[in-house]
């Protein structure tokens, strides 16, 4: 099969993956029956230039055809981009779902660093453990977190927590910082920042 080049929604080109679509529609639950379906269909529609998002209405069609509940499931990153403009939306989604998960949680903190004040997207507490959460909003798919990003969050989270550790009342809590994007982290080749950056990312 010749190579067909789509067009994102960046307006760049790039060679048509089907391995990338491959993952996409596992991860959101589909069989390897299902989705070898979908890409026999996405193969016949194929053509020079062809946008990525009639590619995603395509696959999204057939798994909504097959079963509502993987086709949301395939809908929810293109659902969270929507929330936009602002990150707003996202931090209260956030939110939600470490509320789901037993947390109690503020949005939008000043606090009080080593240093200097920082505002929090979310802070979540639960028993010992309390959580900084930077959240990290994008309106497209091409934009991505680049290393600098965590490393500049995680200096913020030590200020932080060097002055929380000085206060009697957190004696025994653990403090973590995480960070959540609803695109993607670019890929650090630097061995001296693998095991920092893994503690750091999130979702």
């Amino acid at each position: 099969m010749k190579p067909v080049n789509v067009t994102k929604s960046s307006g760049d080109h790039m060679p048509f993956s089907e391995e990338r679509l491959k993952r996409s529609l596992y991860r959101s639950g589909a069989e390897t029956e299902q989705v070898e379906y979908i890409l026999d269909e996405v193969r016949s529609n194929l053509y020079e230039g062809i946008p990525t998002k009639k590619i995603y209405k395509i696959a999204f069609a057939m798994l909504k055809g097959g079963s509502r509940h993987l086709a949301a499931r395939y809908h929810l990153k293109h659902a969270i981009m929507e929330l936009g403009p602002s990150g707003f939306p996202f931090e209260q989604y956030i939110a939600r779902i470490l509320q789901h998960e037993g947390y109690a949680v503020k949005t939008g903190q000043i606090i009080p660093g080593l240093c200097v004040d920082h505002e929090i997207d979310v802070i979540a507490k639960k028993e010992n453990t309390c959580i900084t959460v930077e959240c990290k909003y994008h309106n497209s798919p091409e934009i991505i977190c680049n290393v600098r990003t965590p490393l500049y969050i995680h200096a913020r989270f030590l200020d932080i927590q060097k002055n929380w550790c000085l206060q009697a009342a957190n004696k025994g809590t653990t403090f973590r910082c995480q960070i959540v994007t609803n695109t993607r982290f670019s890929e650090d080749r630097s061995e001296e920042h693998t095991s920092e950056l893994q503690s750091l990312r999130h979702l």
